[in-house]
């Protein structure tokens, strides 16, 4: 707890802004370091005013820490700071990274090793709806942490595709990780916690203000290796995502839509501008070279040969080259291949880059 209040001591302190904390943070460490009676060794820091370094000196906080704290304890808040070994390697990468963030879940840095953001509107149409949902669905099932901002419409969709799943998802808050915003997503916030996150740079208590959504779709973007935008206008938040995505050296994928409606807007203009065309989970997946996982289809029938080759395959998973397959096998190139593309028309194995093959079930 007192590592946390000594945080929101440097960063509520008046006139102090992001930059100059940073800089104090690579300088000294954690807070404590130069805070209260360890303040004197800002007596040479020439990039802080006098009142900045007496304000960091004394005793006095420009917040109520008991409210703060009754409310970590209350919803079983926690704390990670961009000092900390597990802090999201990625989200470290762009510019300007929150000093800290609050979370409700079970934080696992492997959650955050393949992320994908999925974005759009608040006013989704049927077809941006059923799009959200099959190829959010297949991003989970294929190993992707979904990651949105727990809105109406997409990003309702988005996370309700992993959660369906069984599969984590993050959501990333506008308010404090208390605070669920919009109320009707209670029941949705509590299945994410179940395996997934809520994440907030702001501090418990902290209500749903209109400019921290823009704020923190710099962290949707930042978390994830690209962001996938289903419908929204030119001017939404969904293209602020995009925008930064763009700036943090992301991919920026968009679903193309009809052309007389404003909400297609958004990612058709993004297409003009280069972002990648999505129809289908494969088109994502196929930039990572990764297969989709699929579910709820009946497997189909197999000869004895070509279930030999399939359990070859299995038994070598995740991937099998060609060479060791066909040494595994004892069958000769020809035989091997015919075996391998009846297969592939069955739907059961895909080739990938490096002539390597991987089972699909």
């Amino acid at each position: 707890m007192n590592d946390i209040k000594n945080w929101l001591k440097l960063t509520t302190t008046k006139n102090i802004g992001r930059a100059k904390a940073k800089k104090l943070i690579d300088l000294f460490g954690k807070p404590m370091n130069f805070l209260g009676d360890n303040a004197c060794v800002l007596k040479d820091v020439d990039f802080l005013s006098s009142s900045i370094k007496n304000e960091l000196a004394n005793d006095t906080y420009n917040f109520d820490w008991q409210k703060i704290s009754d409310l970590i304890l209350k919803y079983d808040i926690k704390f990670i700071s961009i000092l900390d070994d597990n802090y999201p390697k990625l989200l470290n990468n762009i510019y300007a990274p929150p000093l800290f963030l609050f979370y409700r879940g079970n934080w696992n840095i492997d959650i955050f090793r393949k992320c994908i953001a999925i974005v759009g509107t608040r006013k989704a149409s049927a077809y941006g709806q059923i799009m959200t949902k099959n190829i959010g669905s297949e991003l989970a099932r294929s190993g992707f942490t979904i990651v949105s901002g727990l809105a109406y419409g997409i990003d309702t969709l988005a996370h309700f595709s992993a959660v369906e799943n069984n599969m984590p998802t993050i959501a990333v808050m506008g308010t404090g990780c208390d605070q669920i915003y919009p109320g009707r997503n209670q029941g949705l916030a509590d299945k994410i916690l179940e395996d997934g996150l809520l994440i907030s740079e702001y501090i418990p208590g902290s209500k749903p203000e209109k400019w921290n959504f823009p704020n923190r779709n710099r962290l949707i973007s930042g978390l994830s290796l690209g962001t996938f935008v289903i419908e929204g206008s030119k001017k939404s938040g969904a293209l602020l995502t995009s925008k930064f995505a763009l700036e943090q050296n992301r991919d920026v994928f968009a679903l193309p839509g009809d052309i007389n409606r404003e909400e297609s807007k958004g990612p058709n203009y993004l297409i003009k501008l280069g972002a990648k065309i999505v129809t289908c989970s494969q088109d994502i997946l196929e930039e990572y070279d990764l297969v989709p996982v699929i579910k709820d289809k009946v497997f189909p029938k197999l000869n004895k040969e070509e279930n030999f080759i399939y359990n070859l395959i299995l038994d070598n998973k995740p991937e099998i080259h060609f060479d060791d397959l066909f040494v595994k096998s004892k069958l000769s190139i020809g035989e091997l291949s015919m075996m391998l593309l009846s297969l592939e028309l069955k739907s059961v194995i895909k080739n990938i880059p490096g002539n390597k093959i991987v089972a699909m079930y």
